[in-house]
């Protein structure tokens, strides 16, 4: 009769917690927005994420992700901010005005009960459930919207595991901005002529030359109008062409874009 082996081996860990070293593993990089949402995806069934860094007066954006690998996110949010609809936003002015303490708060928002009809029909259209983890790391201050879509709102296990995580998340994001700022301060000079940053995405990815272009003039600084009025195409095949380039690249936003890019130069 055969003896057991001496050796047993089997999976440890959980899908969440490969999720989660994912995460960590991304931070400063340009695949953290998307690795971000990943770990809420399998963890609490986020749909969307946005992720912003809170000063006295305008938010600015780190990094924003759609389950779908769409822009949808990235449109919303920059809507958001350009026309200031933060300023109406119960859960962005308390993280400005209230949040004390190291402690980070977890509010629930429902956006069908916000005043304004305008900003819950541009920002929040179709979300059933809307979580923000507001806190506080090297005197500097993050909010987070985790976002669910037409399926149901968050479980209470689920708000367990995002209330649980809060404390790491804010700490994370703290890590990412120190380490994707250090990449643009040694690195401004890799943003120079339109060909150059052209020839430099071409030459380092697998894009097509039309991706290639648009993620060039992205990174250049012009806007979606811009870039079709530059390039002779349309609004929407201009976004078509960010979406596949996004997706091949495996980012999620233009802040990771940027990210992408300037690592180039620190390669």
């Amino acid at each position: 009769m055969a003896s057991p082996p001496a050796l047993k081996l089997q999976p440890a860990g959980s899908a969440t917690a490969r999720a989660l070293a994912e995460l960590i593993d991304a931070t400063g990089t340009a695949q953290f927005g998307t690795r971000l949402l990943s770990h809420l995806e399998v963890a609490c069934g986020a749909d969307y994420c946005a992720v912003f860094r809170v000063g006295t007066d305008r938010p600015s954006e780190i990094v924003t992700g759609s389950h779908d690998g769409s822009s949808k996110a990235q449109t919303r949010v920059e809507r958001y901010l350009k026309r200031q609809y933060w300023i109406n936003d119960p859960a962005m002015v308390y993280a400005q005005t209230q949040l004390r303490g190291k402690d980070p708060m977890l509010m629930r928002v429902d956006v069908t009960r916000l005043k304004d009809p305008v900003v819950r029909e541009e920002i929040w259209p179709g979300i059933c459930d809307r979580v923000v983890i507001a806190g506080k790391s090297r005197e500097r201050t993050y909010s987070m919207s985790i976002l669910r879509e037409g399926r149901g709102g968050f479980s209470a296990s689920d708000m367990a595991r995002i209330g649980a995580s809060a404390e790491l998340f804010i700490s994370l994001l703290a890590n990412h901005e120190e380490l994707t700022g250090s990449l643009k301060n040694d690195f401004t000079g890799v943003i120079s002529s339109l060909p150059d940053i052209e020839a430099r995405i071409s030459g380092a990815s697998a894009l097509t030359a039309r991706e290639a272009e648009v993620c060039a003039r992205i990174v250049y600084g012009l806007t979606t109008t811009g870039i079709a009025l530059d390039l002779g195409l349309s609004n929407e095949t201009v976004k078509t062409f960010r979406k596949l380039a996004y997706r091949r690249l495996c980012i999620g936003s233009e802040h990771e874009l940027m990210a992408w890019y300037l690592a180039l130069g620190h390669r």
